[in-house]
């Protein structure tokens, strides 16, 4: 009997002294479950609220990315139609459409016209742990479309209806790694100048939009890059029958943290030229926090032309500062002088831009990962609006509206979504 009492007391001890934890540990329970009830009562106040669980994303699926821009030039102020037809350095009026194609992409600038809806896709396979296969291809419909066909060939003048057409601005394959790639096919002009790309209208620079060949690049180092290739003239695809031959050389070096200097040259046939050579040197400095200057130096020499093509010479300095006021708006001013001289006739060309850059919402980045397409991706876009005011003199040459005077003022707004 005195066995039974004294196991049953020490039972009873056990019980008393674990009362404490077992009631603080059921309290707990209880106001978790309590403060999950009072949440599940209160319901999202938009679909959007609710966040959903980001899906695993493919590696090997395509991704794509999309641009609209949308506007107006007016070439003087209530004036309509474009700089009269005149080309240089292989032509910016090249499709004979007239317009103001000398200072913008668009071929006619009169009235609201949608200039691009781009979309770009690229997919990349992994094939070990450092080598990558990539495929891009990039389609714009638009009245740019014209400027970024090809000559005569692959999607010259597709879908072509009045000032709009479509465009394969880019369709080539690449291997590579981190440090090093090889790309085959039609790809953009390699020389970029983000100063002169901020502007909606275009500088005088003689460049490309598109080529055709192979062009490899190497970063052997941190703050390095060495490119080298070969391409079938410019602006041509795929052309079986084309005598344009050119090499590229190209390199970049990040002097100090605030000083970048890159050049850029292509040398061979092209344009009826049997010996062709230019380059363009292009310095980014950072002159402050919020202020970043690059200066454009361009080159090019066509000689030995036949079928009475004459030769010419041309040089450019193209001149960009980009001020940042704050995170929504950027304000730019570029000006810049080009030269020509062609059948022993100088043409001079002055312009001077000042455009904005204004993000008037707060950036929104999707809650969840869907399909490319869907709304919560649009929605989520940026909108940028950009207007321009740019005057343009020219010696040598009247090329504008007003045939007795040798200066112009023009001006316009672009809207620019991309999501």
């Amino acid at each position: 009997m005195k066995k039974s009492f004294t196991k049953l007391l020490a039972l009873i001890v056990s019980v008393l002294l674990a009362a404490p934890v077992c009631a603080q540990e059921n309290a707990d329970s209880s106001f978790s479950a309590q403060a999950l009830a009072e949440a599940a009562m209160k319901a999202p106040e938009t679909v959007a609220d609710v966040e959903l669980p980001e899906e695993e994303e493919d590696e090997n699926k395509w991704k794509w990315e999309f641009n609209v821009l949308g506007g107006f030039w007016a070439n003087q102020w209530g004036a309509t139609g474009g700089v009269q037809e005149y080309g240089v350095a292989g032509g910016w009026d090249y499709f004979g459409e007239g317009g103001n194609s000398a200072i913008g992409l668009n071929i006619d600038n009169t009235g609201f016209q949608l200039y691009e809806l781009y979309a770009a896709g690229s997919r990349e396979y992994k094939l070990d742990s450092d080598w990558k296969f990539l495929v891009q291809a990039d389609f714009l419909y638009g009245t740019d479309a014209r400027l970024y066909q090809s000559g005569n060939r692959f999607d010259y003048m597709a879908l072509s209806k009045g000032q709009y057409g479509l465009a394969i601005p880019q369709l080539y394959a690449g291997l590579g790694t981190d440090k090093f790639n090889v790309i085959v096919g039609k790809f953009a002009c390699p020389i970029d100048n983000p100063g002169d790309a901020f502007f909606v209208s275009t500088s005088y620079n003689p460049w490309a939009y598109t080529h055709m060949g192979a062009l490899a690049t190497w970063e052997p180092c941190d703050g390095v890059s060495i490119s080298g290739g070969w391409m079938q003239g410019w602006d041509e695809a795929f052309d079986p029958d084309s005598d344009s031959s050119l090499i590229w050389f190209g390199a970049g070096k990040q002097l100090t943290k605030a000083i970048k200097l890159s050049y850029m040259m292509y040398a061979g046939n092209m344009l009826g030229y049997e010996n062709t050579y230019s380059h363009c040197i292009i310095l980014e400095t950072k002159l402050s926090d919020k202020l970043t200057y690059y200066l454009e130096y361009d080159f090019m020499s066509l000689v030995n032309g036949v079928d009475g093509v004459p030769n010419s010479k041309l040089w450019g300095l193209n001149n960009c500062f980009i001020y940042e006021i704050n995170e929504k708006v950027q304000a730019g001013i570029r000006f810049e002088y080009q030269e020509e001289l062609a059948a022993d006739e100088v043409v001079g060309r002055f312009e001077m831009t000042l455009g904005y850059s204004i993000k008037p919402f707060k950036d929104c980045k999707p809650r969840h990962k869907r399909s490319c397409l869907c709304a919560d991706r649009i929605m989520s876009g940026e909108l940028v609006i950009r207007p321009e005011i740019r005057y343009d003199s020219w010696n040598g040459m009247n090329v504008f509206n007003d045939s007795t005077k040798p200066y112009q003022f023009s001006g316009g707004v672009a809207l620019d979504y991309s999501f």
